[in-house]
């Protein structure tokens, strides 16, 4: 299939209700694992590849992994490529560097994130959040005497446009963005410290809030924002398997206010405003409304009613929905393939869709991965 569009106004379309030349797809990136997986695969990046990529000055680092989601280029953008073909990724930034922490190994946000380095048994590195630093009442208040802390690098955010260049000579859109108000409370504090102060004392819980606001996450927003990015993804982690992991009364209180001065400032520059949300969200939804999000990625399809999701909220784009856990851990390739062409036809009735992992790519097979998006063009027309 031809494509008519650049991937860029491909999704501006689908985010702004429209039904562009075909469906796009997504791929958040990819963890160590996978890499070390698809490097052993009959997929693998070729010294050839290596070779052309390095040219071109991308960078293989950590979850952004530019070099593959290249390889899924159609010959008519890379030679070399796997014929498929990836169309929207994610770049996370942090404008504050991570200072060492405590123990040994670990590594510790502005917000208080604790992070673990760690190296498994086959020798493939992992990254992992350890717990909160800012536990206690007495430890948030302290925080609020060093605002110096919260001194946000601008040289930080001028990689973002240039990795930005070199995905679009392949074709691919780079969202860009960072943590939303509610993981950069919880993931500092824990939710057991957020719980005891909402219930006794959430004048606190506010004032840290508003805090985070005023001098990290406003400021990071400033600076992203300067790079001109042409897709905006925020990170906000509210729900679990089994439903949201704080009443929807205190995620409205506290949460809701601060996530809407990111759409209004993100909407304000002129872009679109998508946010990655994992778990069962239903409730959510109503308040995406209100808040003007354009769309909603991760949607884990075993526990989302998606078809719902679709029909009660048209206003909000659906992204991801390939059960990334169980689908392409497990299934075969015939089996994605099923999957992708059932999900475009239930899903991207009148536009509003653009399939993809649930998540990074972690432990999937390479095959299902390549058969997923191969999938996507060869099914890639939206029903209306």
């Amino acid at each position: 299939m031809g494509d008519e569009l650049t991937a860029l106004e491909r999704i501006n379309i689908v985010l702004d209700g429209g039904i562009p030349d075909r469906v796009p797809s997504l791929c958040l990136g990819s963890d160590f694992k996978f890499m070390d997986l698809f490097m052993r695969s009959p997929y693998a990046l070729t010294e050839e590849d290596l070779d052309f990529f390095d040219k071109a000055d991308m960078s293989p680092r950590f979850l952004h992994t530019q070099y593959l989601l290249a390889k899924f280029s159609p010959t008519s953008i890379y030679p070399n490529g796997l014929d498929a073909k990836v169309d929207l990724c994610w770049e996370i930034v942090d404008g504050i560097q991570l200072k060492k922490g405590e123990d040994p190994d670990t590594l510790v946000t502005a917000n208080g994130q604790i992070f673990k380095f760690i190296v498994n048994d086959e020798g493939t590195p992992a990254y992992w959040y350890t717990g909160p630093a800012l536990n206690s009442k007495e430890k948030i208040k302290e925080c609020w005497e060093h605002p110096e802390d919260f001194k946000v690098d601008k040289n930080r955010f001028k990689v973002l446009s240039k990795n930005r260049k070199k995905m679009k000579k392949f074709d691919i859109v780079v969202a860009q963005g960072f943590g939303g108000p509610f993981e950069n409370c919880i993931l500092g504090i824990g939710l057991s410290t957020f719980a005891k102060l909402a219930r006794k004392e959430p004048e606190i819980l506010k004032k840290h809030l508003d805090f985070m606001w005023e001098n990290y996450q406003k400021k990071n927003m400033e600076y992203l924002l300067r790079t001109k990015p042409d897709i905006v993804m925020i990170r906000n982690d509210i729900g679990h398997n089994d439903g949201l992991q704080l009443p929807l009364k205190q995620w409205q209180e506290f949460f809701k206010p601060i996530l809407k001065h990111y759409v209004n400032t993100v909407h304000d520059a002129g872009v679109n405003f998508i946010l990655h949300c994992c778990g069962a969200i239903k409730e959510l939804f109503p308040d995406f409304i209100d808040l003007g999000i354009d769309g909603v990625e991760s949607l884990q399809p075993t526990i989302n009613n998606l078809e719902i999701y679709r029909e009660k909220y048209p206003e909000i784009a659906l992204l991801g929905t390939i059960d990334d856990t169980g689908l392409l851990v497990n299934g075969t390739p015939e089996e994605v393939r099923h999957d992708v062409q059932n999900k475009i036809k239930r899903l991207g009735k009148n536009g509003g869709y653009i399939p993809g992992p649930t998540n990074w790519l972690l432990d999937q097979k390479p095959e299902n991965v390549v058969a997923l998006y191969k999938a996507i063009r060869d099914f890639g027309a939206y029903d209306q």
